[in-house]
């Protein structure tokens, strides 16, 4: 938790416990509470100071909000504590494994000895699990199969992850008077979304004297620190940024020369156009570059809004008017509010009704929202077959409909590929959500044949989402490469369930840019005018 402020500290322990007491078999509506409040306080856009400012939270009561306050004073809570005393922290990491619930991870303990990932492997290396009778075929065909992709996530960073501890060495080190420039380099800075460790270059005149110090600030970190002088910064800084392939085809060309004024002087000097260090992949840049012929890629400063945002109508943690205002603040013109539909009971999906009432409640709002526009919206659920979970004559009516899966993961590749084609061949959708259904490091793609989706997509000018969330980012890379070879467009959006979650939109660009967007390929860089124009064509 070092990395973390005060309200990931509440949220991780509040986590914990529901964790600990669903493995214990308690009350399912106590362990609810406890994660949903977990997930109201990590989505606060401002640092909890007193019980007082989360009392007044949806769904905190007077017990969570003596907690916070115990945990505010102490650094832990007395519950946890006690939990953690019978139920070992690292049981926790057998979530990690696919398949593996709370229960079945307390009966692994119970049952084995082991309390971490690293245990648990080494009974799996040496085969002596299957010596345990009480644990049946299926959750041993399951921690065989998964466990190796649960260590390996254990070790990774994604891109969020990744981009804190940076920040986190870089505050520790600030002021100091032997560092010249700090700045991040390797597989992060070109905005891989995974990745083994943290790269950063350090500019020095004294290497020495920052050793020492080194390793008594960031001994705890995943953190690669490489030496540079002033002199050789920005050489070092190409030099340490781009893959293998960029790398080694410019250095092929540049000679002997290592002093340069920027990284622009580098390509320049090789009468190349600037590469970005999110393309700097060996994917044919180097020659566009030579003809002057790379993509304008797509900026921060060219979102103008938001096109999938929750609030408490459904599974959001603030209301309608404080996720504008947020909006607002980041300059945007507009945004939607696309609440679950019905059939999503966990998430509190919408009835028609409830829509029609929050419909009412926009049209309160929007006066108060000068110069903003709010689209109404929804976020329909694809169901097994194909078809919506809402009406088309609730859907006609509204300004925007997304359309995603939420359940039924496991289907085989031809009949989820025909699941979700007949999803975005209904007139009314406009954006596939989260397309692949994946979670960076923890639930492969579904199994579909992504290829002649996109093409559908694309001939339906069905948008796709870049969904912003660290834990997705989806599409990737190349799939948005590959979309935008069949005329797909995009919307990069947040999925915020909070005002905080609006930050994210800064990963879906960088993933945007991975996959060679601009501006011009992304909806939610369009005025509103050109915007309600392109969803309008579609109804």
């Amino acid at each position: 938790m070092e990395l973390g402020d005060i309200n990931e500290r509440i949220s991780e322990i509040l986590s914990a416990i529901a964790d600990f007491l669903e493995m214990k078999g308690e009350n399912v509506y106590r362990i609810m509470a406890f994660r949903k409040a977990a997930r109201t306080i990590s989505g606060l856009p401002k640092r909890v100071e007193s019980k007082e400012d989360v009392l007044s939270l949806p769904g905190i009561g007077k017990v969570i909000g003596d907690m916070v306050e115990e945990i505010l004073k102490s650094g832990t809570s007395s519950l946890y504590e006690e939990l953690t005393r019978e139920i070992p922290e690292g049981v926790r990491e057998f979530l990690q494994i696919q398949g593996i619930g709370p229960k079945t991870a307390f009966s692994i303990y119970k049952t084995t000895g082991a309390s971490s990932l690293e245990e648990l492997y080494e009974l799996v290396s040496t085969d002596r699990l299957r010596e345990f009778n009480e644990l049946k075929g299926k959750t041993l065909e399951k921690i065989y199969s998964g466990i190796e992709k649960a260590l390996e996530k254990k070790r990774m960073l994604r891109l969020d992850q990744g981009f804190a501890v940076y920040l986190a060495v870089k505050d520790k080190l600030k002021g100091n008077p032997y560092i010249k420039d700090i700045v991040l380099v390797g597989g992060l800075r070109r905005g891989k979304e995974i990745n083994n460790d943290v790269d950063i270059l350090i500019s020095t005149e004294n290497k020495e004297r920052l050793n020492s110090l080194l390793e008594e600030k960031i001994d705890s970190y995943r953190v690669d620190i490489k030496f540079t002088t002033p002199d050789m910064f920005f050489y070092d800084m190409f030099l340490y940024t781009g893959s293998n392939s960029h790398t080694g085809k410019i250095l092929e060309l540049l000679g002997e020369n290592r002093v340069f004024s920027s990284e622009e002087e580098i390509y320049g000097t090789l009468n190349l156009q600037y590469v970005p260090p999110e393309i700097r992949e060996g994917l044919g840049e180097i020659e566009l570059a030579r003809e002057h012929k790379l993509p304008e890629l797509i900026s921060p400063s060219d979102v103008k809004g938001d096109l999938h945002i929750h609030s408490l109508w459904s599974d959001g943690t603030a209301n309608i008017l404080d996720m504008a205002s947020s909006c607002i603040r980041r300059g945007y013109k507009y945004m939607a509010i696309t609440d679950h539909s019905g059939s999503l009971k966990v998430a509190g999906g919408l009835t028609p009704e409830e829509i029609r009432e929050q419909h009412k409640e926009l049209e309160i709002i929007k006066d108060k929202l000068d110069g903003f526009t709010i689209l109404k919206g929804i976020e329909v659920d694809i169901l097994p077959d194909g078809s919506l979970d809402m009406p088309n004559d609730i859907l006609k009516d509204l300004d925007i409909v997304i359309a995603s899966i939420h359940t039924n993961f496991r289907m085989e590749e031809k009949e989820m590929t025909e699941r979700i084609i007949k999803a975005i061949s209904n007139p009314y959708v406009d954006i596939l959500a989260h397309p692949t259904g994946r979670i960076i490091l923890e639930r492969d793609p579904y199994k579909v044949d992504i290829e002649k989706v996109l093409k559908v997509a694309g001939e339906r000018g069905v948008i796709m989402e870049i969904n912003s969330s660290p834990e997705r980012l989806d599409l990737n890379e190349s799939l948005i490469r590959e979309g935008k070879r069949y005329g797909v467009r995009f919307a990069i959006n947040t999925d915020a369930h909070s005002p905080v979650h609006l930050d994210n939109i800064i990963y879906g660009v960088i993933t945007a840019r991975r996959g060679w967007l601009e501006a011009k390929d992304v909806i939610n860089t369009y005025s509103i005018y050109d915007l309600i124009e392109l969803l309008g064509r579609k109804k």
